[in-house]
């Protein structure tokens, strides 16, 4: 892996833009990218590689809840983020 499209879905939807999953899913895993580590989102997305689509949107959603529900919480300013 050496961060050409292809290599990568984190680095493809975030770095390269290039749709991976779905426009929503890519949109969701862009949006993480606000909240998380980069290394920690790669390892998000590598360890649900198996799921279909639309539970991974599923799992996506939850996730982006949680962050900024968390984020809100220490105060971040989350209408920036958008």
């Amino acid at each position: 892996m050496n961060g050409k499209p292809g290599d990568d879905p984190a680095l493809d939807i975030v770095k390269h833009g290039v749709s991976v999953y779905s426009t929503e899913v890519d949109a969701l895993v862009r949006e993480l990218a606000k909240f998380m580590d980069f290394r920690r989102l790669q390892d998000l997305l590598h360890s649900r590689a198996g799921l279909s689509v639309e539970h991974l949107r599923i799992e996506l959603q939850k996730k982006v809840r949680a962050l900024r529900a968390e984020a809100h919480d220490r105060g971040w300013e989350i209408e920036e983020l958008e």
